[in-house]
């Protein structure tokens, strides 16, 4: 009799871990969505703040440490842009 116990209380554990680990992914998931939709409204702010201008935004993003040579073509950006071209956001 205590061994089919223990089989049945060893399945319900499984069965709460197996809950456990859904709910820690829903959350995973959500907090993704979340930081992803933080980012796209980040990115819209930032062209707002250069009225559009990629080349602008890219050259703010690069002389930030942010922008990678993988992207430079996405703002129309070259490695040797001069950085002069734009007013820095960090007097913005």
């Amino acid at each position: 009799m205590g061994y089919s116990n223990i089989e049945k209380l060893l399945r319900q554990k499984a069965e709460l871990d197996a809950r456990i680990q859904q709910t820690k992914n829903r959350n995973m998931t959500a907090e993704r969505k979340r930081e992803t939709r933080r980012r796209i409204l980040a990115g819209e702010y930032a062209m707002k703040m250069f009225d559009g201008d990629l080349k602008k935004l890219g050259i703010e993003l690069l002389n930030a440490g942010i922008l990678e040579p993988r992207d430079f073509a996405l703002f129309g950006v070259t490695e040797n842009v001069n950085y002069a071209d734009t007013d820095s956001m960090a007097a913005v």
